[in-house]
C-alpha cells in the first residue's frame, strides 16, 4: 500500500514546478555545488508511472547523444532542437532520477542547433577539441544548477530524462539494466556501449529517429569519443589515376612517388617495415620535404623492431612521427580500435591508397613474392585535399591519443612480414588513365554503414559481382554480416557472384566459427538451397605464388571497383580507421579484373609442352608426332598441332601427318590444362624429295644424292639455329588462323 502511495506521490510531484519537487530526490531541490567525481550509484526504483503526462508528438527538443561510460569525469548529454523555432531552455531539467541539473536563465537553443551539457568542461574540451555550451562541474562554461545530487550515470544501466519546467517528460533514453518503465520509453532498454564510446541517436534523411524505443539508439556502429565526422563527398577527379597490384610492380610505383616528392608526404599507416620505402622517406625528409607519418601504436602482436628503427632514423632525418594509441595512465583511449589505414598524400596532388601495409609483403622487390593486394594512385588536388584534411584530423598534436615518439613507449615484437624467397613467374601490368574520373572516398567508420557507400556499390551490380578479401566474418557477433547479406541479395537478383577468400591457416581455424571457411560454407549452403548464381571458395596463396590474399576489393559489372583497407568484420567497419575509394572506369578496372581472374583459377601453372625430336621424312610418307613427353601438375586436356606455314591444325596427343612438298616444315604444339593455362613447343620436320633411285651403274647418281642431302642438312641446321636462338616465324611466315 505504501509503495502505491509513493508512486502516486512521485507522479504528482513531477507535474509541479521545480520549487515543489524538493520532496523527490534527484528531481528538484535547492541548487548545490557540483559533487566531486566518483562512481555512479545504482538507480533506485523511483520513476514516473506509465500514465504520466508525456509530450509525445509535440516535442521540439530531443536527446541526440549520451556519453555515460566515460574514463574521465566528462560525461555529457547532447540536445538538439528539432523544431522550427528557437527555444529558451531555462528551467528545463536533465535527470537520471537520482541527480538533476537545471538549465539557467536565457538558455536559448535555436532551431536545428545542438547544445552539449557536460560534467567537466575542461576534460570535454581536451578529449573532443570542442566547446560545450553548459557544464555542471569544473569549467568556465555556463553553469547548470544542481539539485539535491549531481547528475552521474551508471555505466551498466540508467535512464536520462529531459523534462520541461512543468515536469513534463519530453524525451527519455534508457539503456542497459535500467528498470525504467515510465513515460517516454517503450520496450527493452538500449544496449550498453563499451568504455569510451558514445550512445548516439540514429538519423534518417538528416532527422533523428523518434520511436521512443531502443531502435532509435541501437546502431551497428560504435562511436568513440572524439571521432571525426568526415563529410561523404563523391567527386570527379580531373587528373589521371594509376591502378597497380601487389606484389607485381607495387614497390616500383610507390617508391617512385616518394622519390619525386618535393613539398610534403603525409602518410597514415598501420605499419611501416619496408626498408626501401623507409630509406626513401628518410631521403625525402633529408631534402627538406615535410614528411609526417601517423602509425598505429598498438598493432596486433606489437611494433616490429624494424619499424621502431625506421621511425628513429626518420625523425633524425627531419621527419615527424606520431602514434595513435591509448594512454590509459592519463585517462586516454584511442579514438579508433586500430588505425588500419594505408594511404599517403604527396605534394598535395597525388593520393596513393590500397589494401597493403608498407612492409615487404605488401611492396616486395621486383619479381619477388608478396601479398596479393590492390592499390591506386589518384592525381587530383581536390581529392588530395580531402585526404590531407582527414590526415590532419587524425594526426592533430592536440589530440591526447596522438602521441609523439618522446611520449610513446612501444611494445616491441618481431613479425613475419619479411622478404619472400619465392619468385613470380608472371606479373600483371599497371594501368594509368587520364581524367576525368568519378571517385567516391569511403572512410571508416564515418561512411561504411551508409546506404550509398559500400552498400550502394554492392546493390548497384546488375551483371557481375566479384569480391576478393583477406577476411570476411560469417557474422558480426550475434548479428548477420550486412555486407555478406548484400552479396547474397545480389545473387538473388540474378547477378553472377564470385567470392574469393584467403585460405591461410589463421583465417580457417576450426576454433573460430565465423572466419573465412565458415563464410564460404555459409555462402555455398545458401547458393545450393536457393539455386543462386553464387560461388565462393578459399584461395591457395602458394599455388598463385603470393604470400596471402590480403586484398579487400570489390569489382562490379567490370566498370566499378572498390580499393580499400577494409576487412569485412564488425571492428573494421564500425571501430577502425580505414580508407577506401570507389572508382568508376572500365579501363582502370581492367588490371584488377585480370588479377581476380588469375587468382580465381585453382591452377595457374602452365603445362610443359614437348613436341618431340626433330624428324626427317620423304614426300608422300606419313610422320608420327607425339606429345607424350609433355607434362602438367594437374592434367593436360588439349593437344593442338599447327603444321607448316599454312597452319594446318590437328588435335591429339599422338597424331599422324603426311607432307607433300620437300623442304623444312615447322610444327607448333600447344597444350592446355583445365584452367586454360597454355604451354608451347616446336619441332622441325625436314622433308626430302622422293627423287630417282640410286644405282651404282649410274656414276652420277651417288654424288647427286649426296649433294641433295648436304643441302637439306644445311637448311635443317638453319632452322635449328633459329629455334635455338628463340627466333620465331616472321610476319610473312605466320600461319593462317585456324577455323
Amino acid at each position: 500500500m505504501r509503495a502505491a502511495v509513493a508512486v502516486v506521490t512521485i507522479v504528482a510531484l513531477l507535474a509541479f514546478p521545480p520549487s515543489l519537487g524538493a520532496f523527490l530526490p534527484g528531481i528538484a531541490g535547492p541548487a548545490a555545488a557540483s559533487s566531486p567525481s566518483g562512481p555512479s550509484p545504482s538507480s533506485p526504483h523511483l520513476f514516473p508511472s506509465p500514465g504520466a503526462e508525456f509530450a509525445g508528438a509535440r516535442r521540439s527538443v530531443l536527446l541526440a547523444e549520451v556519453f555515460y561510460f566515460a574514463y574521465r569525469d566528462n560525461e555529457y548529454v547532447v540536445l538538439e532542437n528539432v523544431g522550427s523555432d528557437s527555444l529558451d531552455l531555462a528551467g528545463w531539467r536533465l535527470s537520471d532520477l537520482e541527480g538533476t541539473v537545471v538549465f539557467p536563465e536565457n538558455s536559448t537553443l535555436v532551431a536545428g542547433a545542438r547544445a552539449v551539457v557536460t560534467r567537466n568542461a575542461t576534460s570535454y574540451r581536451e578529449d573532443t577539441l570542442d566547446e560545450p555550451e553548459f557544464a555542471y562541474g569544473p569549467g568556465s562554461e555556463r553553469r547548470m544548477l544542481v539539485t539535491h545530487a549531481i547528475l552521474q550515470f551508471n555505466n551498466e544501466g540508467d535512464e536520462v530524462l529531459l523534462l520541461d519546467p512543468n515536469g513534463t517528460v519530453i524525451d527519455v533514453f534508457v539503456y542497459g539494466g535500467s528498470p525504467y518503465g515510465g513515460a517516454g520509453w517503450f520496450g527493452t532498454p538500449a544496449r550498453t556501449v563499451s568504455r569510451g564510446e558514445r550512445a548516439v541517436r540514429m538519423e534518417t534523411d538528416g532527422r533523428l529517429l523518434d520511436s521512443d524505443t531502443a531502435a532509435d539508439w541501437d546502431s551497428l556502429r560504435a562511436y568513440g569519443l572524439g571521432q571525426s565526422a568526415i563529410p561523404f563527398a563523391p567527386m570527379v577527379a580531373q587528373g589521371g589515376a594509376t591502378a597497380f597490384l601487389s606484389p607485381d610492380d607495387s614497390l616500383e610505383i610507390l617508391d617512385g612517388l616518394i622519390d619525386r616528392a618535393r613539398l610534403r608526404i603525409w602518410a597514415s599507416l598501420y605499419t611501416l617495415t619496408n626498408p626501401y620505402l623507409s630509406t626513401s622517406l628518410q631521403a625525402a625528409a633529408a631534402r627538406a620535404v615535410d614528411v609526417r607519418v601517423l602509425l598505429e601504436g598498438q598493432p596486433v602482436g606489437g611494433i616490429d623492431p624494424r619499424e621502431w628503427t625506421t621511425v628513429l632514423n626518420l625523425e633524425a632525418a627531419g621527419g615527424s612521427v606520431r602514434f595513435l594509441a591509448d594512454d590509459r595512465a592519463n585517462g586516454t583511449f584511442a579514438r579508433y580500435r586500430f588505425l588500419h589505414a594505408k594511404y599517403a598524400v604527396i605534394d598535395g596532388a597525388v593520393t596513393v591508397l590500397g589494401s597493403e601495409n608498407w612492409g615487404e609483403h605488401g611492396f616486395p622487390l621486383e619479381s619477388r613474392g608478396g601479398n596479393r593486394g590492390w592499390n591506386v594512385a589518384i592525381e587530383d588536388q581536390h581529392f588530395a585535399g580531402y585526404f590531407e584534411s582527414l590526415f590532419l584530423v587524425d594526426y592533430d598534436p592536440r589530440r591526447r591519443d596522438s602521441l609523439p615518439m618522446s611520449s610513446f613507449t612501444p611494445i616491441l615484437a618481431e613479425n613475419n612480414d619479411t622478404a619472400s624467397n619465392t619468385t613470380r613467374p608472371f606479373a600483371i601490368e599497371s594501368v594509368r588513365i587520364d581524367g576525368p574520373l568519378r571517385v567516391t572516398p569511403v572512410i571508416a567508420p564515418d561512411h561504411t554503414l551508409r546506404e550509398n557507400a559500400v552498400f550502394g556499390l554492392l546493390r548497384s551490380a546488375t551483371r557481375t559481382l566479384d569480391i576478393e578479401a583477406f577476411r570476411i566474418a560469417r557474422t558480426w557477433g550475434d548479428l548477420p554480416n550486412p555486407y555478406l547479406e548484400a552479396v547474397i541479395d545480389a545473387a538473388r537478383r540474378g547477378v553472377q557472384v564470385r567470392v574469393l577468400l584467403d585460405g591461410t591457416w589463421y583465417n580457417t581455424e576450426d576454433t573460430d566459427p565465423t572466419d573465412n571457411d565458415d563464410a564460404v560454407a555459409y555462402l555455398a549452403m545458401i547458393a545450393e538451397r536457393e539455386s543462386l548464381p553464387l560461388e565462393a571458395k578459399l584461395g591457395s596463396a602458394a599455388a598463385h605464388y603470393v604470400t596471402k590474399f590480403h586484398n579487400k576489393g570489390v569489382l562490379v559489372d567490370g566498370e566499378r571497383v572498390f580499393v580499400s583497407s577494409l576487412n569485412w568484420n564488425r571492428n573494421a567497419a564500425t571501430r577502425n580507421r580505414e580508407v577506401g575509394v570507389i572508382l568508376e572506369s572500365a579501363a582502370l578496372v581492367e588490371p584488377f579484373r585480370l588479377a581476380f581472374e588469375h587468382d580465381w583459377r585453382d591452377d595457374v601453372t602452365a603445362p610443359l609442352a614437348n613436341a618431340g625430336p626433330d624428324l626427317v621424312a620423304h614426300v608422300g610418307t606419313s610422320v608420327v608426332l607425339s606429345a607424350a613427353a609433355s607434362f602438367d601438375d594437374v592434367a593436360i586436356v588439349s593437344y593442338e598441332w599447327s603444321v607448316g606455314r599454312n597452319g594446318r591444325t590437328v588435335f591429339g596427343r599422338v597424331v599422324e601427318v603426311m607432307l607433300h612438298e620437300a623442304g623444312v616444315v615447322e610444327v607448333l604444339l600447344t597444350v592446355r590444362d583445365g584452367s586454360g593455362n597454355e604451354g608451347l613447343d616446336t619441332a622441325v620436320i625436314t622433308v626430302l624429295a622422293a627423287g630417282p633411285r640410286i644405282s651404282l651403274a649410274n656414276p652420277f647418281a651417288l654424288p647427286m644424292a649426296t649433294l641433295l642431302a648436304v643441302n637439306l642438312a644445311f637448311i635443317w641446321a638453319y632452322f635449328r639455329r633459329r629455334r635455338a636462338t628463340g627466333k620465331g616465324l616472321s610476319d610473312e611466315d605466320e600461319m593462317e588462323p585456324r577455323g
